[in-house]
């Protein structure tokens, strides 16, 4: 019996000292969770005196040439190629049969349609003057110009499945990709080649809309390359966009004709250069001062020993700094670096430079 107990009274403490362990490392776990109020503890910030600075009247705009059209050639039909004269490199026409699929067996479905067809016009002929001398029933005539003119839609039916069977450039172009050779099947609408033009090239670039206003269709571009320095081409404004995206910017497409001695390719990176105006200067701030990117534009104000938040009306993008049309005035100081740990009234203190 005083066995028993012992064993009792030493479970007892075991349970005891697991409760008290476990009750002590909550209490750490919750000390180690609770929030420290850090608002009177100030946050080291750098920032930059808003001031205006020049603005080229010419906007520079990075782009990358793609080719005007780009089109696969593909068959109309099923078939065997036949014959299909096109390498890589070679230069087609718009409609040009490069090539042709075995209709060997439509051909030869043709030509018995089409006997069929001479006899049914004759049948139908002669059923008629029987008709007219009461040797023959109405119901008989109907059926013979059922028959014959049936045999025509199959005839013509016939004849476009052979005119399918030719192989034919949708666009003119030079041909960058050849996919199947001749002796292949090829399943309908299945593509055998790739044609691309390069007679015209074109770009797109995203203008803001401070200057989006100042470009029309028609305007003139003038368009560099690394590729061959101190050599401008001309390009030509052919559609801007009456929808901004998210950034407020609009898409602007151009044209470049590739008729100088000097060809350029689709896939070089290229300079687009609008005239946008005179020189000026404008308000301007370092584009990492804005706290969430140019989508939801707005930068955190050094006022004493607070920062305050500014929402912004933004313009052009000059090199690391960007436009500021509303939202702030020179002599503001905006803060560039530690803005992540802010909130608007935080406390900050400038670091020292």
């Amino acid at each position: 019996m005083k066995k028993k107990i012992i064993i009792i009274s030493g479970l007892v403490v075991v349970v005891l000292a697991i409760v008290l362990t476990l009750a002590n490392n909550k209490r750490k776990i919750d000390a180690s969770k609770k929030v420290v109020d850090r608002s009177a503890v100030p946050v080291y910030v750098s920032t930059f005196n808003v001031q205006s600075l020049p603005i080229q009247g010419n906007l520079n705009i990075p782009a990358v040439l793609s080719a005007n059209e780009e089109a696969n050639i593909s068959a109309a039909t099923s078939g065997k190629i036949v014959s299909l004269n096109i390498e890589l490199g070679s230069r087609v026409s718009k409609g040009q049969v490069i090539g042709v699929l075995d209709v060997k067996q439509k051909e030869l479905n043709l030509k018995s349609t089409e006997l069929t067809v001479d006899k049914m016009e004759k049948d139908y002929q002669r059923d008629k003057v029987l008709l007219q001398g009461d040797a023959a029933t109405q119901s008989t005539v109907t059926k013979s110009q059922y028959d014959y003119e049936s045999n025509k839609i199959q005839a013509a039916l016939i004849r476009q499945q052979i005119l399918d069977g030719n192989i034919v450039a949708p666009i003119s172009g030079i041909i960058t990709e050849k996919k199947l050779i001749a002796g292949e099947y090829v399943n309908t609408g299945a593509a055998i080649a790739t044609v691309v033009d390069v007679s015209k090239l074109k770009a797109v670039v995203f203008v803001n809309e401070g200057d989006v206003f100042k470009l029309e269709e028609g305007d003139q571009v003038k368009i560099t390359t690394d590729v061959f320095p101190g050599v401008a081409f001309t390009g030509q404004i052919t559609f801007i966009s009456p929808k901004g995206d998210d950034n407020h910017n609009y898409r602007v497409e151009l044209a470049v004709t590739n008729n100088n001695k000097i060809k350029l390719k689709a896939g070089i990176y290229i300079m687009a250069e609008f005239n946008v105006g005179a020189n000026r200067t404008a308000l301007q701030i370092p584009k990492r001062a804005l706290v969430e990117g140019m989508k939801n534009p707005y930068v955190f104000v050094a006022v004493g020993n607070k920062a305050q938040t500014r929402n912004l009306s933004l313009g052009r993008e000059i090199g690391e700094n960007i436009e500021v049309l509303k939202g702030l005035t020179a002599g503001d100081k905006v803060i560039t670096d530690g803005q992540i740990n802010l909130i608007d009234g935080s406390k900050i203190e400038t670091a020292k430079k």
